[in-house]
């Protein structure tokens, strides 16, 4: 990669590790969870149309509206959510650890949903160290009361929503550009994460208010930013590099989520969250070898199509 397109790589991970840290501050500011994911959602999808109106004319949201809406669901409208849920609990750069286990879940369901998908031996073996650090995890950092325990499977279903939908991008592709079908997916999660707050909230969960001038940047720099803009460049590195390089973000991603909840929210970063990332980074790496005696390459291509 040149020195530009390693930059964005890593304003990439970067943005996408201090998404964590934003939903926490927007937490402790009084914005319930299930708003949060509804309100970055709506701010994000209305910069990416926007943007995709601008580059590609009056057409970007033409898409079969079923297959949008699954895959809108399961990346980001029924997932975002999951993670906010989740930081009521758990530490922000947990969150990020924990998140990064998306490949293996896509490894998982390509091998599961698309026929000609074969796992092959470095595969398996990186979806299992790759899980050994999500239960190391689990077992250290995450094992201290049922809250805790609650927090961290919220969070893990939202890598469990990106596998699916990564596979079912692959499964449905329908030879638009990656802009004009992020758009397309973000515009149909924005209306499934709002039905969830509206659901949530009418259970009770509380309702759309924040407290502080501060708290409404954050808000708006998760969901232009951290949500909008950043698929913008993740989709103009899969143009220029590749989806298998572009995914390189998702190994530097949870340093950043670690690194800023230390910084800003004074969260510690124990020996089992260190340990957690490298199992996860290692496992990934593993599973996303490329082809070679009898082994079949990982599903990091899926991931290409995956929402954050």
């Amino acid at each position: 990669m040149s020195r530009r397109q390693s930059l964005l790589l890593l304003a990439l991970a970067a943005t996408w590790g201090g998404s964590y840290a934003l939903i926490k501050v927007l937490l402790d500011h009084g914005l319930a969870w299930q708003w949060i994911a509804s309100l970055r959602l709506v701010i994000g999808a209305a910069v990416v149309v926007a943007i995709a109106r601008h580059r590609l004319g009056p057409r970007p949201l033409r898409a079969s509206p079923l297959r949008t809406l699954a895959i809108g669901a399961a990346t980001a409208g029924l997932s975002l959510p999951m993670i906010s849920l989740g930081e009521r609990w758990v530490a922000s750069g947990l969150a990020g650890v924990l998140v990064a286990a998306a490949p293996l879940f896509t490894a998982l369901f390509a091998r599961l949903l698309i026929p000609s998908t074969r796992l092959g031996r470095s595969g398996l073996v990186g979806m299992l160290v790759g899980f050994a650090g999500v239960v190391l995890l689990f077992g250290a950092d995450l094992s201290g009361s049922s809250d805790l325990l609650i927090g961290g499977i919220a969070i893990l279903l939202a890598p469990l929503g990106y596998g699916i939908g990564a596979v079912l991008s692959r499964l449905w592709a329908t030879g638009g550009t990656p802009l004009a079908q992020t758009a397309a997916n973000l515009t149909w999660a924005a209306g499934i994460a709002t039905a969830v707050a509206l659901v949530a909230t009418a259970a009770g969960e509380g309702g759309p208010t924040l407290h502080g001038a501060g708290a409404w940047l954050a808000l708006a720099a998760l969901g232009a930013i951290g949500t909008g803009i950043a698929f913008v460049i993740f989709f103009q590195l899969i143009a220029e590099v590749g989806p298998s390089r572009a995914a390189l973000v998702t190994y530097v991603a949870p340093v950043f989520a670690l690194g800023y909840g230390a910084a800003f929210l004074d969260e510690p970063i124990t020996l089992a969250a260190v340990g957690g990332v490298m199992l996860v980074v290692i496992g990934i790496v593993i599973a996303g070898r490329r082809p070679g005696r009898g082994d079949e390459a990982g599903a990091s291509a899926a991931l290409a199509r995956s929402s954050r």
